[in-house]
């Protein structure tokens, strides 16, 4: 569950859940809206015509979708961090080298948020701000490997051990040991943990104050990446990146 706040509008968490509902739907009707988030017909209605009036929404044929008004304020939230700035030509450097899905993501509310990516095949593992569970992606474990002890308690207690697959680590004792390999090798392997058939390499990006400030992923069809490639090529060519960020990081003590 994520953490709320004691003075919470219900107003504004419901517009909050239809704009979040719209965009995993649409285009979608007040209907099928209305039944997603359990909000009633009636209120969908008048939260979307507001939100319509502002252009945070549009209307097609009775039907809705995202309006471009949202595009500052995801730009806006994306451009004060630091390692975005430092690593987005990174991403895509690497993405074109490697022929892989690059992406970079940062930790919040103990998920995963997907900041920046680069395609190169069709098996993505998220668009810009989708959200992962930690524990079942290479980035995910790469950032808790770095993260202290009871933070990652706290991350565990809010968001369990999610199964995605048959592959994903949903013993504490496993994941704790999966953790401290990865501290020891500086990376982190997602064999089919997140999507079935997919593996991706990660490895965290530390700021200058030894924090950790996100984490650099690729991904691919698992017939693509393997042997040699997945297991030492692609680790060493995510941790060069990684390298080269958290140097442009310290060049730069403000980012």
């Amino acid at each position: 569950m994520d953490e709320k706040h004691g003075s919470e509008v219900s107003a504004v968490s419901r517009a909050v859940r239809i704009v979040e509902a719209v965009r995993e739907l649409q285009p979608a009707g007040v209907t099928e809206i209305a039944g997603s988030t359990e909000i009633p017909k009636s209120s969908v209605y008048n939260h979307l015509g507001t939100l319509e009036n502002r252009g945070y929404v549009i209307k097609n044929d009775g039907e809705y979708e995202l309006g471009l008004r949202l595009l500052p304020l995801g730009e806006a939230a994306r451009q004060r961090l630091g390692i975005y700035r430092a690593a987005r030509p990174e991403i895509e450097q690497l993405g074109s080298d490697t022929g892989t899905n690059t992406y970079l993501s940062v930790e919040e509310r103990g998920r995963a948020t997907v900041i920046c990516r680069h395609m190169e095949n069709e098996i993505d593992l998220g668009s810009i701000g989708t959200t992962v569970p930690l524990t079942t992606s290479s980035m995910g474990k790469a950032i808790l490997a770095e993260l202290p002890r009871e933070r990652v308690d706290e991350i565990i207690e809010r968001h369990g051990l999610p199964e995605m697959t048959d592959s994903s680590i949903v013993d504490r004792e496993a994941l704790d040991e999966e953790l401290e390999r990865i501290r020891e090798q500086g990376f982190a392997l997602d064999r089919g943990e997140h999507v079935k058939r997919l593996r991706a390499v990660g490895a965290a990006v530390l700021g200058p104050d030894g924090e950790v400030r996100g984490a650099v992923s690729v991904a691919g069809p698992e017939r693509e990446l393997r042997g040699s490639f997945f297991e030492e090529e692609l680790p060493d060519a995510v941790l060069d990146v990684t390298n080269v960020i958290e140097l442009k990081l310290m060049e730069d003590i403000s980012i």
